[in-house]
């Protein structure tokens, strides 16, 4: 298995450098750069609070000043972004026509409060993007048949986005949320083209030989997906 995984549509862009690390390489941002040839300085990342905030990063935007949030946008080059990730859904974002790259950490509360709507409508309204010129790559992710919730959780969701939930429920037992068809499933209902995503389909409760996973084993050490244009 690679150091880092790259899904096969953003590969197809020449100028983007994007991946998944494995545990090998986690969030150690020196080992990153050499992996991708690039600099650690040219690498962010946010103080994650699993909300539906995004930071915009602009040429004068420094590390200091970003503000606590879980996704970026940017329109920068040679700036590479990234989220931190343990189970929760990492979602990396390309508009190949206005030359917008998007990383977003979609965990369940994210998801509640609309994390993946905010950055979506943010790269539309603020940043020229098109939703159907978007293409998105979904990380490894805790799979539904290890992420149990009580069924309150289901119950929310439901109120909040509808139909848009997947789950799945034994006769009495308690239900799965299946956090990478939800994020799809959002990301459809926003206008996505279904060609334009692609999925490392792969569970990080499941493989502990490749991933860390903080329902199997709760830590600070997480995986990082990140995303930027070269000039």
């Amino acid at each position: 298995m690679e150091k880092i995984i790259t899904a096969s549509n953003l590969s197809d862009f020449p100028r983007l450098i994007h991946g998944f690390t494995n545990k090998e390489l986690s969030n150690d941002y020196d080992l990153i750069s050499q992996e991708i040839g690039v600099l650690p300085s040219q690498i962010y990342a946010l103080k994650q609070i699993h909300s539906n905030q995004l930071v915009c990063f602009e040429k004068d935007t420094e590390l200091a000043d970003l503000p606590p949030a879980d996704a970026f946008v940017t329109r920068q080059k040679d700036v590479f972004l990234g989220v931190k990730t343990a189970d929760c859904v990492p979602i990396l974002i390309y508009e190949d026509i206005v030359e917008v790259v998007g990383a977003i950490h979609a965990g369940y509360n994210g998801m509640l409060d609309g994390i993946i709507r905010n950055t979506i409508h943010f790269m539309c309204d603020n940043m020229g993007c098109k939703i159907e010129n978007m293409f998105f790559a979904i990380g490894p992710c805790i799979s539904a048949k290890h992420y149990e919730v009580g069924p309150e959780i289901i119950e929310t969701f439901q109120q909040r986005i509808g139909k848009q939930v997947a789950y799945y429920q034994k006769a009495h037992e308690r239900p799965h949320l299946d956090l990478r068809q939800t994020t799809t499933n959002i990301l459809e209902g926003l206008g996505m083209h279904p060609e334009h995503v692609s999925h490392i389909d792969m569970c990080t409760f499941e493989r502990e030989d490749l991933f860390y996973s903080h329902r199997r084993e709760p830590q600070k050490n997480r995986q990082f997906s990140f995303i930027g244009m070269v000039s």
